[in-house]
């Protein structure tokens, strides 16, 4: 049985080697899998949560080697569907010269992600699923969109908790306002909704955490957390108002795929408490602050963890990795 349905992007990261160059200048790279929620659906799997993705790659090699990836893991690729008239979508990666990598470019001809469709949505893996974790880059181009939306109809019919992290590439979307738009436009889809402060101050203008409580009420979220990188996270919740959960302090390699691997970490410490629900939204707002904070504490743990390796889904830890820090930090404090 599956538990988690992780619904978007997987595609190919192309992380450029030479450190200081950018694209136009970039000669040599690496090859990684990547795309938020096939991270997210590793991170998952890795600590024992069984998980499905559901997206689209073309059936060529690197669509046939981001499936086999996710195979690997024992992530279920029933949903994984092969096209064979779209491209896998890749994703071009620079590192700063202070050591930092960021993204610089995508592809956006044709990509096979932005082609799911409505009947590639397997009504038995939401009947038996607990929760539907999805962002953002599903909502830019049809049929994805029309699908993306469905997928949250299904989600809801089947009582589904709903997790959401619109992950703003603002360079994907037709202009800037369109992308806010749509973002705000979905908060209310979701029960749990993941932002960084960026994102915060490109969705209210404010990076305050009462703006962060006044999103979250607008929206009618009942669980809406922003990332603080080391500092830790904030969630403001309908029924506790808002928490601090501190960050941990490690030595960072780089940060790719630390907010995906934050993500699966609230998402496997959710699961107890609302696998068994008969309406996963209201289990959800029936949990207690500090049931909260012990789940994002380690979801921070997860994203720290992550941020001292490089790559996102080679960085993502197992669940004895995750239980050693936490045990480890807990010891230093």
């Amino acid at each position: 049985m599956t538990d988690v349905l992780c619904l978007g992007e997987i595609l190919v990261d192309w992380v450029c080697t030479t450190v200081g160059a950018e694209l136009d200048r970039a000669q040599h790279f690496t090859k990684a899998a990547g795309g938020a929620p096939a991270n997210t659906a590793v991170g998952l799997a890795r600590q024992g949560v069984a998980t499905a993705f559901i997206g689209r790659t073309s059936d060529d090699a690197f669509g046939r080697w981001l499936r086999s990836i996710l195979e690997e893991e024992g992530i279920n690729v029933e949903a994984a569907i092969l096209d064979p008239t779209a491209q896998t979508r890749m994703a071009y990666v620079v590192t700063t010269s202070s050591g930092d990598r960021k993204l610089a470019e995508f592809s956006r001809i044709a990509c096979a992600d932005t082609k799911l469709q409505p009947n590639d949505l397997k009504q038995h893996l939401f009947a038996a699923a607990s929760v539907l974790h999805f962002g953002s880059i599903s909502l830019i181009e049809s049929p994805a969109q029309e699908s993306t939306k469905k997928a949250v109809e299904m989600a809801r019919a089947n009582k589904l908790l709903v997790s959401y992290d619109p992950n703003v590439r603002i360079s994907l979307w037709p202009s800037r306002e369109t992308c806010r738009k749509t973002i705000l436009n979905t908060l209310s889809w979701a029960d749990v909704v993941k932002i960084n402060e960026d994102e915060l101050e490109f969705l209210t203008g404010s990076r305050d955490t009462q703006a962060a409580d006044r999103l979250r009420e607008e929206h009618n979220v009942p669980l809406l957390i922003i990332t603080l990188d080391s500092r830790g996270a904030y969630f403001t919740t309908a029924g506790h108002g808002g928490k601090h959960v501190p960050g941990f302090q490690v030595e960072l390699v780089e940060a790719t795929g630390a907010g995906d691997g934050f993500n699966s970490g609230v998402i496997a410490g959710l699961l107890p408490f609302i696998k068994g629900a008969a309406d996963r939204r209201q289990a959800l707002l029936n949990m207690e602050q500090n049931q909260l904070f012990e789940i994002i504490q380690a979801a921070n743990a997860i994203g720290a963890i992550t941020c001292t390796k490089p790559g996102a889904i080679p960085a993502l830890p197992k669940r004895d990795e995750i239980d050693s820090f936490l045990a480890k930090m807990a010891v230093k404090s």
